[in-house]
Order: C-alpha cells, then sequence, then structure tokens
C-alpha cells in the first residue's frame, strides 16, 4: 500500500505539467492551487513515513482532505469561488480589526496604517456584499455539498481530534492500560488498520484529484487513462488494503 502510495504520487506529479489552464482565471488558479496543496501534502506524509515516524500524518491528511473538499466544490460550480473568497474576506477583517486597536504587539503593522483602514473598508464592503445574499458554508456544509457527508461524520472527526490534540486524541496517542494501570508512551507505532486507513485516505484523495482536475482541463486521453488505472486498482483491492500495508 505505502509502495503504491509513492507510485500514485510519482506519476500525479510527472503530470501535472499536461494540465493547461487559464492563469487569468482565478477559478483556475484557485483549482490548481488546490490540486498543488493536495501534492504538497500527500508528499510531506510520504517523507514522515520514509523517516520511520508517523505523528503528523492525519494532521496532514486532515488539510488534504479539506482542500480536496473545495476541489470538488470548486470544480463542480465555479459560484463556489464567491464563498471561499467571502471565508478570506471574514479572516483578513478579523486580524485587521484586531491590529489596528493596537494592543497586539504581533500586530503593530496594523496600527496607525491608513492603507490597512482603507483596505478593512473593502474587505468589509465585499463580505457584506457576499452575506446579503448567501451564508458563509460551514465545514459540514462543504462536505455535504462535496457528497462526503459520511467522511465528515467519521474520517474528519477523527483527524479533527487529532489535530486540535483533544483528550481522545491525546489519550489514544500517549497511554496505554494496563493491569498496574496507565503507561506513558511515545513515538509509538500506529496500529496496521490505523496506519492503512490513513494510507488509503491520501490514495483515495490523490486519486479522485487526478480524475477531476484532468478531466476538467481535458488533458490528453493517455494522460487520463494512466492516471485512471491507478483509481481501478485501489477500488479493487477495496478492504484488502491492511494485507499490503508495507507492500
Amino acid at each position: 500500500m505505502y509502495g503504491f502510495l509513492i507510485d500514485l504520487y510519482h506519476v500525479t506529479v510527472k503530470h501535472l505539467s499536461n494540465l493547461k489552464f487559464d492563469k487569468n482565471s482565478e477559478v483556475h488558479r484557485t483549482l490548481v492551487s488546490l490540486y498543488a496543496s493536495i501534492i504538497e501534502l500527500t508528499n510531506s506524509a510520504i517523507l514522515i513515513r520514509t523517516a520511520g515516524a508517523y505523528t503528523g500524518m492525519d494532521v496532514l491528511l486532515r488539510s488534504a482532505m479539506e482542500a480536496h473538499v473545495d476541489l470538488i466544490n470548486l470544480a463542480s460550480n465555479s459560484e463556489y469561488l464567491k464563498a471561499m473568497l467571502a471565508v478570506y474576506h471574514k479572516e483578513w477583517i478579523k486580524l485587521a480589526s484586531d491590529g489596528v486597536k493596537g494592543e497586539n504587539p504581533f500586530l503593530s503593522y496594523f496600527r496607525d496604517n491608513p492603507e490597512v483602514v482603507e483596505k478593512l473598508d473593502y474587505h468589509k464592503a465585499e463580505l457584506k456584499a457576499f452575506t446579503n445574499q448567501y451564508s458563509i458554508p460551514t465545514n459540514f456544509d462543504k462536505f455535504k455539498m462535496a457528497g462526503m457527508e459520511n467522511e465528515y461524520r467519521s474520517i474528519y472527526n477523527s483527524l479533527c481530534n487529532d489535530s486540535h490534540n483533544n483528550i481522545r486524541a491525546l489519550t489514544s496517542r500517549h497511554f496505554r492500560i494496563h493491569d498496574k494501570g496507565h503507561e506513558l508512551v511515545i513515538f509509538d507505532k500506529p496500529s496496521r488498520e490505523d496506519l492503512a486507513a490513513t494510507l488509503d485516505s491520501f490514495i483515495a484523495i490523490l486519486n479522485q484529484s487526478n480524475y477531476i482536475m484532468h478531466d476538467y482541463f481535458k488533458s490528453d486521453g493517455a494522460v487520463k487513462e494512466e492516471l485512471a488505472a491507478f483509481k481501478r486498482h485501489r477500488e479493487e483491492k477495496g478492504l484488502s488494503w491492511v494485507d499490503e500495508l508495507e507492500a
């Protein structure tokens, strides 16, 4: 399974140059940026595993999954870009509003800066124009739009717990219960099932992202067929992946 992920990553990178898109289109630039982020996050997870470590792979997987959801929604409907921009305006307003107060030393750039005030007004106006017509989608809304409601309630829930260092994740990661009580562990190896689930999720995300992108941008048929072969192989494996964990 791990070897398959590496092969999939390399063929993905090989065909990246075959994507022909309009650099003047914000939708195209955003799609390609999401795709590139998924590829980079997958590479980072591979590097962690190659080094013999595990912690951090699920944090990367959560980011890759979020990017994948945005990619699906944007490729399905270019209007989704407006929702992504609304989040951008909202976060910029939150950061700049706190900065112009002059109370946070880490945001000193924003203090007494007329250019920032002008930009703040711009972002507020843009956000208002969006919220007058729509509501900003929650993470659940995004996953539901992408047809990934089940993933949101299962895999994504666990990944968020791991990323936020919730008690459930901390206990699972660092303590084992024995007859004599709790034993602290560090750098422990995850179960075969947990590692297989993480690797298979990266494979599924990369496979589907490859299909979406090369179909959307109408890549050459030979390129799409080579990538499709990887997608079919993973689908044929199904739940038997765990038996090929190191393969």
